[in-house]
C-alpha cells in the first residue's frame, strides 16, 4: 500500500473531509436518541416482543420507504435531501425531548417518534452513502466508506456512554434534548456548504431526466433484472437477519442477565462501538487482500462465534468477557456490512446508484424487522440466551452460500456509461409519443445460431433492466438464421434516455452479439411509434388548455397567450360551419377560434382513404377538440360560432 493510498487518503480532499467532521458530531447525538431510546423502552415496559418493536418502528420504513429515497436521490440535489433530511431529524429528537420533559412518554408515544426518525433517516441514508462515494476518487472508495464507518463508531463509542450518564443525572427528557444539539452540527454544515468548482458538495443526481414515479419503478426494475444486485441483497438477509438478534435483544440481556444499569448499558455498546472502530481500520487491508464473499463469510462466521459466548459464558461475574465479545461482534458487523455496501455501490452504474444503494437499504431493514419479529418471539418463549443460541447457528445458512451466491467481481471501467448516438429517423418523434417497439433483424450462421441466442438472453436482461417494458426474440420459419429481436419503450423520450444508459459491460454484450448476427451486413434496426397512444395524449392536452380558455372567459378575464395560441393552431385548417341566429352573452359565446367547429363530411365521397396514421389521427384530434367546444358553448345556452 503506497502512501498515496493509505487509510487516510481521502482526508485529503476538502469536502469530504469537512462532511467527515460535522457528521462525526452528529452521529454521538445519533446515537445516544438510538441507542438509549431501547434502554428507555426498557424502562418503560418488561414485555420483550414491545421491547423488541422498537427496532421494528426504526427499520419498518426502510423497507416502505427505500426506493423512492434513491429515487429522490437520484433525482434532486443530494445536499438538499440530506439537509431536509437531517433537520426533519434533529425536530423529530427535540419533540422527543419535549414529551420526557413534559412527562407524556409512553411506550406507543416511543415507539410512533421512531418510526418517524426511521422514516427521515431511510430519506437520508441512500444520498449520504452516495455523496460519500462521489467525493472521492473510485480507488479510494473501500477507504472512505472505511472512515465513513468510523466515524460512525466513534459515535456508537461516545454516544452510549454519554447516553447512560445523561440518562442517569437528566433523565431521558434532557438525554433527547443534548441529543438534538449534537445532531444540529451537519445540519448547520449541510445549510451554508455549497462547494466551489470541482469539490461541490452533490450536484443532481443522474436520474433527473426522469419523473419520481418512473424512477422508482426503474428502481424495482434494476432490481428485477441485475443478477449481481440480487445476490447482494441474497446475502444481505443472509447476514441481517441472525446478527439482528443481538441488536434486538442487547437491552434485556444487560438489564436481566448482565445486571446493569444504563451508564453500564452504555458501556457494553461502547465496547461494540470500539470493536467496529478497529474493524474500520482492518478494512482497507483486507480489501486489498481478499475477495468480498471471504471477508463476509468471515464475519458471518465471527459473529456466530462471539453471539454463542454471549448466550453461554458471559453473565453478572464476567462483565469483561461479555465486553471482549461485544467488541468482536462490533468488528465482524462492520466489516460483513461494509463489504455488503460497498457491493452493491459498484454493482451498479451512477445513473442509478442511490436507487441501487436504496434496495440494498430495503432488505437490509426488512431483514432487521423480520428478525426482531422472529427473536422478540423466541425470546417471549424461551428466554433471551436460548434465543442467542438459535441466532448464532442461523449464521450457518449465510455461510453455506457462498459457493452458490457469489459477489459479483466488477472491473474498474464496468460501470461506466458510454451514450449511444440518437438514432437516425425520417421524422423525429415527440418525447411523449408511444410506446415504442424497436425491431432490430440478424442473420446468424447455422454453426453460431446456439451462441447467438444464449448472448441474446444475456441482451434481453440488459434491456429490461434499461427500461424495455416487453422482449422478445423470433426466428423466421421461412429464412433459417434470421432473427428478430423486439422490445417495446413506454415512450420515445424513455428510449433515448435507455440509449444514454448503457454501461462498458452492457456494450460488450451487445457487440459480441451484433458481431454474431452481422452474417449479411450489420443488423437493421427500425422503430414503430404507436399513434394513437400519443395523440390521445394530445387530446388531453388540448383539452385541459380549452378548458383554461373556458374558465378565462368565463370569469370575463382575457386568456392568456399560450392559451390563445395553443386553441389557434389546434383549430387551423378547420372550415367554420355558418353561425345561427340564436342569441346569446357575448362574454360566454365566443366566436371564431375560440368557438371552432367541423364541417360534416361529404355523404357522396368513396373511395378508402390512404392518409398515413399520423395524418387520420391528427384529424381525429382536431374534431375531438370541435366536439369539445361545442358542448361546451351549448352546456352555455348558445350557439357555436354566435356573435355576440
Amino acid at each position: 500500500m503506497t502512501a498515496k493510498d493509505s487509510w487516510a487518503a481521502p482526508l485529503r480532499t476538502r469536502s469530504f473531509r469537512l462532511l467527515l467532521a460535522s457528521a462525526m458530531t452528529s452521529n454521538v447525538g445519533v446515537w445516544v436518541e438510538s441507542v438509549m431510546a431501547g434502554y428507555v423502552m426498557a424502562q418503560l415496559t418488561h414485555v420483550p416482543s414491545l421491547v423488541a418493536a422498537l427496532p421494528i418502528a426504526t427499520s419498518l420504513p426502510g423497507v416502505l420507504f427505500a426506493l423512492p429515497a434513491g429515487a429522490v436521490s437520484d433525482s434532486a440535489d443530494r445536499r438538499l435531501v440530506l439537509l431536509a433530511a437531517k433537520s426533519l431529524f434533529l425536530a423529530g429528537t427535540l419533540g422527543l425531548a419535549l414529551l420526557a420533559l413534559a412527562g407524556g412518554l409512553t411506550p406507543f408515544a416511543l415507539l410512533v417518534f421512531s418510526a418517524l426518525l426511521g422514516t427521515v433517516g431511510t430519506f437520508s441514508a441512500p444520498a449520504w452513502w452516495a455523496t460519500v462515494g462521489d467525493l472521492v476518487p473510485a480507488r479510494l472508495l473501500s477507504r472512505a466508506l472505511s472512515l465513513d464507518g468510523l466515524q460512525w463508531n466513534i459515535g456508537q463509542v461516545v454516544g452510549p456512554v454519554l447516553g447512560g450518564l445523561l440518562l442517569a443525572s437528566a433523565g431521558a427528557g434532557g438525554m433527547f434534548a443534548v441529543a438534538g444539539a449534537l445532531m444540529s452540527a451537519v445540519v448547520a454544515f449541510l445549510a451554508v456548504w455549497r462547494g466551489r468548482h470541482r469539490a461541490r458538495l452533490s450536484t443532481p443526481g443522474q436520474g433527473a431526466p426522469e419523473r419520481m414515479l418512473g424512477a422508482v419503478a426503474g428502481g424495482a426494475r434494476y432490481l428485477l433484472n441485475a443478477p449481481a444486485l440480487q445476490v447482494i441483497c441474497w446475502r444481505t438477509a443472509l447476514f441481517v437477519i441472525p446478527a439482528g438478534a443481538l441488536t434486538s435483544l442487547l437491552p434485556l440481556l444487560a438489564s436481566r442477565a448482565f445486571g446493569v444499569g444504563a451508564f453500564g448499558y452504555g458501556l457494553l455498546l461502547a465496547a461494540v462501538g470500539a470493536g467496529s472502530m478497529g474493524g474500520a481500520f482492518l478494512l482497507p487491508r483486507l480489501h486489498d487482500r481478499y475477495h468480498l464473499d471471504a471477508m463476509v463469510a468471515v464475519a458471518s462466521g465471527a459473529s456466530a462465534v462471539f453471539t454463542l459466548v454471549l448466550a453461554l459464558w458471559c453473565g453478572k461475574g464476567n462483565l469483561a468477557m461479555a465486553a471482549l465479545a461485544l467488541a468482536g461482534t462490533g468488528t465482524a458487523w462492520l466489516v460483513g456490512v461494509t463489504s455488503l455496501n460497498m457491493g452493491a455501490r459498484q454493482a451498479a452504474p451512477a445513473w442509478v446508484v442511490s436507487r441501487a444503494l436504496g434496495s440494498y437499504l430495503m432488505v437490509f431493514q426488512a431483514s432487521i424487522v423480520f428478525g426482531a419479529l422472529v427473536w422478540g418471539g423466541v425470546a417471549d418463549a424461551f428466554g433471551v440466551r436460548a434465543t442467542l443460541v438459535v441466532a448464532s447457528a442461523a449464521f450457518l445458512p449465510g455461510i453455506a452460500a457462498v459457493r452458490h451466491l457469489r459477489l459479483p467481481v466488477v472491473g474498474d471501467t464496468d460501470m461506466q456509461v458510454v451514450p449511444r448516438p440518437v438514432p437516425e429517423v425520417a421524422s423525429e418523434p415527440e418525447a411523449e409519443d408511444g410506446p415504442v417497439m424497436v425491431l432490430v433483424d440478424y442473420r446468424v450462421e447455422e454453426a453460431d445460431e446456439d451462441a447467438f441466442v444464449e448472448l441474446m438472453e444475456e441482451l434481453r436482461v440488459v434491456r429490461r433492466r434499461l427500461g424495455a417494458a416487453r422482449w422478445s426474440l423470433f426466428e423466421d420459419a421461412a429464412e433459417p438464421g434470421h432473427f428478430v429481436e423486439s422490445f417495446v419503450v413506454r415512450s420515445w423520450g424513455e428510449y433515448l434516455l435507455q440509449r444514454s444508459r448503457y454501461t462498458s459491460a452492457d456494450l460488450r454484450i451487445h457487440d459480441a452479439a451484433t458481431a454474431i448476427g452481422s452474417r449479411s451486413g450489420a443488423p437493421v434496426a427500425r422503430y414503430f411509434v404507436h399513434p394513437e397512444s400519443a395523440f390521445a395524449y394530445r387530446r388531453k392536452a388540448r383539452w385541459q388548455r380549452l378548458r383554461g380558455v373556458d374558465r378565462a372567459l368565463a370569469t370575463g378575464s382575457r386568456p392568456s397567450a399560450p392559451q390563445r395560441r395553443s386553441v389557434d393552431l389546434a383549430d387551423q385548417d378547420l372550415e367554420p360551419v355558418a353561425a345561427g341566429d340564436r342569441p346569446g352573452p357575448a362574454s360566454q359565446c365566443p366566436t371564431g377560434p375560440l368557438a371552432p367547429a367541423v364541417r360534416p363530411p361529404d355523404p357522396t365521397a368513396t373511395g378508402r382513404s390512404r392518409l398515413p396514421p399520423r395524418t387520420l389521427a391528427a384529424g381525429r384530434s382536431r374534431r375531438a377538440f370541435g366536439r369539445a367546444a361545442t358542448g361546451a358553448a351549448r352546456r352555455r345556452g348558445c350557439e357555436p360560432g354566435e356573435p355576440p
